[in-house]
């Protein structure tokens, strides 16, 4: 028995999200993610006969998209610079967990994360990530230096990820 094309669009609709961000830290560009992750869909339609059922399709989606990810960087001239085959192996089982959250969950788990911030970090925040803002034109928006603004960030960013690990936590010892 194989998976339909009616659980693929829907699983790849539910989860597009964490499929982005698994391509997003591999590729680091949203652009090229993008178009990685469209490749993944077409070629899991097209593969559907080799899909078991929905348990393993996201995990396939997963290898998929790591393997279209490397070709992409491969393919432009570069090497993953944060994210090398092994780093990968060893975060599956981050992602396996991952798996099992709704991505409202996460979302709400965000949400709640950025309304601990400060009122700066959370401008700092809408303005990288919801405007695009980057580099300079992020400082002059803030009125900060360049440097100041990435050690800001870096701080921002720090938080929010100790502010998500402690709901993975909670999580795993509710599950």
């Amino acid at each position: 028995m194989s998976v339909d094309q009616q659980t693929i669009v829907r699983v790849l609709m539910r989860d597009r999200a964490k499929l982005l961000a698994y391509i997003g830290a591999i590729v680091r560009d949203y652009h090229v993610a993008e178009d990685v992750l469209q490749e993944v869909s077409a070629l899991a339609v097209e593969k559907q006969d080799q899909i078991h059922d929905e348990q393993t399709l996201l995990p396939w989606l997963r290898v998929a998209a790591r393997y279209k990810s490397l070709k992409a960087l491969e393919k432009r001239g570069r090497r993953p610079v944060l994210m090398d085959g092994q780093l990968l192996d060893l975060m599956e089982s981050q992602w396996q967990q991952a798996d099992r959250l709704s991505t409202q969950e996460v979302h709400e788990a965000l949400q709640g994360c950025l309304n601990k911030l400060t009122p700066h970090a959370r401008r700092l925040i809408e303005l990288r990530y919801g405007a695009g803002l980057k580099g300079r034109a992020l400082a002059e928006a803030l009125g900060r230096k360049v440097d100041t603004l990435y050690k800001l960030l870096t701080r921002t960013h720090s938080a929010l990820a100790r502010c998500m690990q402690h709901f993975h936590e909670e999580y795993r010892d509710d599950a």
